[in-house]
């Protein structure tokens, strides 16, 4: 309409110049009159004046999440600003390019995208871990088939960091801070499962707090939570990396020592025996020392041997234990 509204001019003013218009009459002003009528008809029709242009302008820039619009060849029509965190190559340059091309060095998103499944993304902007989720919506035309898509990546890294507090909290014990006895268990499960595989060996330590009840009597349980915290920091502090310290029970610790011949897991014990007899504990002026004692064991693993697990080894490990009472606490004792 916008168009037949302008050609109307031209052909009148064609047939005025060539004498064709009855009775010489200038047909311009009548045209243009046509002309503001077409116009007008395709401005209301199809509401040129409405604010949705404007308005779709504002929301698509100002969505946090990140939207690019692809078309059926996978080439970019159109993306937002926040977009550009998540692929900093998106410019004007890159509308009409393969999404492709343009993901050409970050495979990872490229597969993703290819598959055109929902999934989960992490990326670094700006030195910090971002946690998005991709989401794919097709569009389709009026006649329902479909003509492109629009991807989202909604940043999730807060819910995702939340879940990890979450967990956390889940894994830990409240007062040490180091892993309860149910989660213990699971971790060692999942040592066990691979030494099972692949074979190697293991050694188990359990200790516990020497005559804890007199502490608990003599001087309160806020000392006796005092207690507890510095045993296991204590713990925390001598052993290794890859090794599991967990909270056995009140006053009972636990270590897995993943491939760990049985005089090294002797002598840790035996260092860890030592500096807790050495450590105070002062809570409300009162200065309180205490002895742990520890029973080790030890399991070597072939692959395929499925014999072996932290439930076979605990056992064992409190049998050492209980040797070392009888022998008059603050020791070592070997079951292997």
């Amino acid at each position: 309409m916008m168009v037949a509204g302008l050609l109307i001019p031209i052909l009148a003013n064609y047939y005025y110049i060539n004498g064709l218009s009855s009775y010489g009459i200038d047909l311009g002003p009548v045209s243009m009159s046509i002309t503001f009528i077409f116009h007008g008809a395709a401005l209301l029709t199809f509401q040129m004046f409405n604010v949705a242009p404007i308005a779709r302008e504002t929301v698509f820039e100002s969505m946090k999440e990140g939207v690019i619009v692809l078309n059926q060849q996978s080439l970019i029509v159109d993306y937002n600003h926040g977009m550009c965190k998540v692929i900093p190559l998106l410019d004007e340059h890159t509308i009409g390019k393969s999404i492709t091309s343009v993901l050409n060095g970050n495979h990872h998103l490229r597969e993703i995208i290819d598959l055109k499944q929902d999934s989960d993304f992490t990326c670094s902007i700006n030195g910090d871990m971002v946690h998005y989720h991709i989401g794919f919506s097709p569009v389709f035309n009026k006649s329902n088939l479909p003509i492109g898509q629009i991807i989202t990546f909604a940043d999730v890294t807060e819910r995702v960091l939340m879940l990890e507090k979450l967990k956390q909290l889940a894994s830990l014990d409240g007062l040490t801070q180091i892993l309860n006895r149910t989660f213990f268990i699971k971790k060692t499960e999942i040592l066990f499962d691979a030494l099972s595989r692949e074979g190697g060996s293991v050694s188990i330590i359990m200790f516990d707090i020497d005559h804890f009840k007199n502490v608990n009597d003599t001087f309160g349980h806020e000392a006796g939570d005092a207690v507890i915290m510095l045993v296991a920091n204590t713990a925390k502090e001598y052993i290794r990396e890859g090794d599991l310290l967990g909270r056995y029970g009140g006053e009972e610790f636990i270590v897995c020592l993943p491939n760990t011949a049985l005089p090294t897991a002797y002598e840790l014990a035996d260092v860890i025996r030592d500096k807790v007899s050495e450590s105070i504990a002062e809570v409300n002026g009162e200065k309180i020392s205490v002895t742990c004692s520890f029973g080790v064991t030890h399991a070597s693993i072939e692959a395929g041997d499925r014999g072996h697990s932290i439930q076979t080894l605990m056992p064992r490990a409190d049998q050492a234990l209980y040797a070392a009472k009888k022998s008059g606490r603050n020791c070592v004792r070997i079951i292997a």
